[in-house]
């Protein structure tokens, strides 16, 4: 395999097991045993580390080494601002847009969810997941879809952390704001669809902030 592919491979598996907090926050990661773990050599582990520094995953320390980035304040605090960026202006743009009817698929398959059973917490976190990534990929812009994938994975990586922290009331608030979300998108109402988006982003952000 050529050395660019096996860093990418690599890069994608390690950010993986971080987004999915196999590899916990703060957690040393030692180049020797990741190459045997991986099977890959120090040079394309290195160069994966530097990617997934670049991306935030990671912190590298001179003398130290690397360790996985923390979840804190300041970190939550930058994908929410750039979510609201990009994800308010992305509902906006989907509402005007013809072939909003893939968004009925969703809603249908987002109202099956419970939120009144925590046992069904995770699909009900990462079924809104995919409401974001579907709005922002209905845009039909191939650079905002690409930048925005490192924010989806942060995204995750967050939910995932706090999942077992969230209530059955924020459950139940959360699947209700992705219900007006699509519900404005598919009534074609952009400011409608840009305000539901904006107030679900800051509920999301305080109850958040409340679990740290």
């Amino acid at each position: 395999m050529p050395e660019k592919n096996k860093k990418l491979l690599a890069y994608e598996v390690l950010k993986d097991r971080i987004v999915r907090n196999e590899l916990k926050p703060l957690e040393y990661l030692n180049e020797k045993t990741l190459c045997d773990e991986l099977n890959i050599s120090k040079t394309p582990i290195r160069e994966a580390l530097q990617h997934l520094e670049r991306n935030r995953f990671v912190v590298i320390i001179p003398n130290k080494g690397c360790f996985v980035s923390n979840i804190g304040l300041d970190l939550i605090r930058e994908v929410f601002e750039l979510r609201e960026i990009h994800e308010c202006a992305a509902a906006r743009i989907a509402a005007t847009r013809p072939n909003r009817e893939i968004f009925r698929e969703l809603l249908q398959r987002h109202e099956s969810f419970d939120p009144k059973n925590m046992e069904n917490a995770r699909e009900n976190l990462l079924s809104g997941y995919q409401i974001h990534k579907r709005i922002v990929e209905f845009v039909g812009n191939s650079l905002l879809s690409d930048f925005y994938q490192v924010i989806q994975d942060h995204i995750v990586r967050i939910r995932i952390y706090f999942l077992n922290k969230f209530d059955n009331r924020r459950l139940q608030e959360t699947s209700q704001e992705h219900k007006k979300i699509l519900e404005t998108i598919l009534a074609g109402d952009p400011e409608a669809a840009e305000a539901a988006m904006r107030e679900h982003l800051s509920n999301a952000l305080s109850a958040v902030k409340q679990m740290i």
